[in-house]
Order: structure tokens, then C-alpha cells, then sequence
């Protein structure tokens, strides 16, 4: 079967993979480079911690299969120091892990944490920091010789027995060609990196609270994102420079009050462009052949996302092949 998939982040790779594992003809197109835009970076968070029972239940499943890619690519992915969530989320989070049956802990914060915490914290030992370049190296190694660079404007204009939407910011103008609808407000979103004064014994828990998500990098530093009101952010009421002017002003205020062990002068930022108003979670739709894909904080799911979609592909393809058959999700290609 002939596969299109449009996006080479994380996902995209992901499910081009998956379908390459499947034996399935596959050409990736990406209109600038890969692992650019949203998945831009090093490393992110991987945490079983979620407000929704099903995304904890997902992410355990993602769990497993990062420890696959971890055995593929020959060193860990997924580091082993968990992760920890304070401030307000604390209680309805620890809720959600129960219901889905995640180890967790709420009390103080485990040995090693950088900072200060007010109040208990919850812990979550599946937790850790994701190696991103890493897994986009093992990802490229396997997908590189099915890339193509381009920009797809018309999908009518694409030969394939099914298509992949994994574009990021491009995926709501694609979708709306066959009738579906994606959230397509975008914003600018900076994380800094920052020095330690010393090297800890142990790993720090990646860290998730009221006002910032931060957790260790690749290269030894610790990242920091701090979390602006929409109103601020949105590409439309601000420009990239004064977001990254603000966040920076807010982050290295939050370092210097409650991280003593950084050093507050940051060494290193990055910026992307996810979507306003996107919080965690997955949203997925069909029309005729072309599947698509969106949400926020996407990155720790992508090996099952992947999975998930090149069986989709797969079955939807069998599916037509034997006859036609009611789909209220299929609007028609």
C-alpha cells in the first residue's frame, strides 16, 4: 500500500516507521526540516501523570514502547529519575492515576529535587526526561531514505491509497480540503536552559508545577518553560521577540526566587509554535483515505501514535478493499 505521510516530527517519523515496519510503501514530505518546528529540541517530559485516566493508561502503554525504541537504538530514551507534579493539579491528577491503576505516591518530594516545593507533590516513578535527539536519530536512520522535502498545498494533488496529517501548525489547512476541523489559533512558546552550580549525585526528577514544567537535558543542563497566559502569547496580539522577552523576564525570575542550585542566567532557549488553548491530549479524525492527527504535548505518546495510526491505515485500507461501509467519521474524499 502506498502511504503518504505529511510531517517528519516526531509522530510523522514515528508512524512512518511503523507503516515501513508493516512493508508498506511510504514517502515522508516535510517542508522545512525534520524534527523542526514543533519538535524542536533535545528532550521533553515523559510523565504517567495525567488529569484524564485514559491519557495515564496511554502513556503506560507509550512507556513500554519507548523501552523498545530505547533497545533499537542501543542506549536509553527514556531516563529513570520520574517525575513529580505540584501546585493545584496534585489532587485530581493523583485521582487519574489511581483510576487507570499507575504506581504513584503523594507526599514529600522524593530525594533529590531541585528547588522548593509548596505543599505535598505528587510522584510519578514511570516519569523521566525524554532523549528527543536521540530518538529522532534512531527514527531518521529508519525513515531517512522516504524523505522528501516539500510543501503539500492541495492534497488532491498527492497519489496515494491513503495520507497521513501529522503537519503540526500545517495540519488545520490541510484537514479543512476534506472537511475537517482543527484548532489553528498559534502562539509562541520559549523554554530556557540553565547551568548548574554543581553536578547532583543523582538525576533530578523532572518537575511539573503552577507556573513552569522543567526537567534535565541531554547535554546536563536543566530546562525550564514557564507558562503564559494565551492572551500573551498568541501570535496575533505579540511578536516572537516580546514573548521571548517575557518568558525569559518570567523564567529567570522563577529560577532565581525557588532553584537556587542554577545558576539564573540562561544558556540556551528554544522556541516552537504550538496551538493556543491545546493541553494535553490526543484528537484524531478520518476523512476517506486521509487520516489526521493533532493535540498538545504529543512527543511522550509518539511511539504509540505511531502504532496507532499505521493500524488505522492499514485497516481502513482493508476495509475499502472489501466494500464499502458506514463510517460517521468519513467525510468523503
Amino acid at each position: 500500500m502506498r502511504v503518504v505521510v505529511v510531517g517528519a516530527g516526531i509522530v510523522g517519523l514515528s508512524t512512518a516507521d511503523a507503516l515501513l515496519r508493516r512493508g508498506h510503501d511510504v514517502t515522508v514530505l516535510e517542508a522545512r526540516r525534520p524534527l523542526g518546528a514543533r519538535s524542536v529540541g533535545s528532550s521533553r517530559i515523559f510523565r504517567l501523570a495525567h488529569g484524564d485516566p485514559e491519557l495515564v493508561a496511554a502513556a503506560a502503554e507509550a512507556r513500554r514502547l519507548w523501552d523498545a525504541w530505547s533497545e533499537r537504538a542501543g542506549r536509553p530514551l527514556l531516563g529513570d529519575e520520574g517525575a513529580i507534579v505540584s501546585g493545584p493539579r496534585v489532587d485530581a491528577w493523583a485521582a487519574a492515576m489511581a483510576a487507570a491503576g499507575a504506581p504513584h505516591e503523594v507526599g514529600n518530594p522524593p530525594s533529590g529535587t531541585l528547588g522548593r516545593t509548596d505543599g505535598p507533590v505528587l510522584h510519578d516513578p514511570a516519569g523521566g526526561a525524554l532523549d528527543l535527539a536521540g530518538a529522532g536519530e534512531l527514527l531518521l536512520r529508519a525513515t531517512k531514505p522516504h524523505l522528501r522535502p516539500g510543501r503539500v498545498v492541495d492534497l488532491d494533488e498527492l497519489i496515494a491509497d491513503a495520507i497521513v496529517l501529522t503537519a503540526g501548525a500545517g495540519t488545520a489547512e490541510l484537514a479543512a480540503q476534506v472537511g475537517v476541523t482543527v484548532p489553528d489559533e498559534p502562539c509562541h512558546h520559549v523554554r530556557f536552559s540553565f547551568p548548574l552550580r554543581e553536578r547532583p549525585a543523582t538525576v533530578p526528577p523532572a518537575h511539573i508545577d503552577g507556573a513552569t514544567y522543567q526537567h534535565r537535558t541531554p547535554e546536563g543542563h536543566w530546562a525550564i518553560g514557564g507558562h503564559l497566559p494565551d492572551a500573551v502569547t498568541t501570535t496575533a496580539a505579540h511578536s516572537l521577540d516580546e514573548v521571548r522577552r517575557r518568558s525569559r523576564e518570567t523564567v529567570t525570575a522563577h529560577v532565581a526566587e525557588r532553584l537556587p542550585e542554577l545558576v539564573p542566567e540562561p544558556i540556551g532557549e528554544v522556541t516552537c509554535t504550538p496551538t493556543a488553548g491545546e493541553g494535553d491530549g490526543v484528537r484524531t479524525a478520518r476523512a476517506g483515505n486521509v487520516h489526521v492527527l493533532w493535540g498538545g504535548n504529543l512527543a511522550k505518546f509518539a511511539p504509540l501514535l505511531g502504532e496507532r495510526l499505521a493500524a488505522a491505515v492499514a485497516e481502513d485500507h482493508v476495509a475499502h478493499a472489501i466494500g464499502p461501509h458506514d463510517d460517521p467519521t468519513d467525510h468523503g474524499r
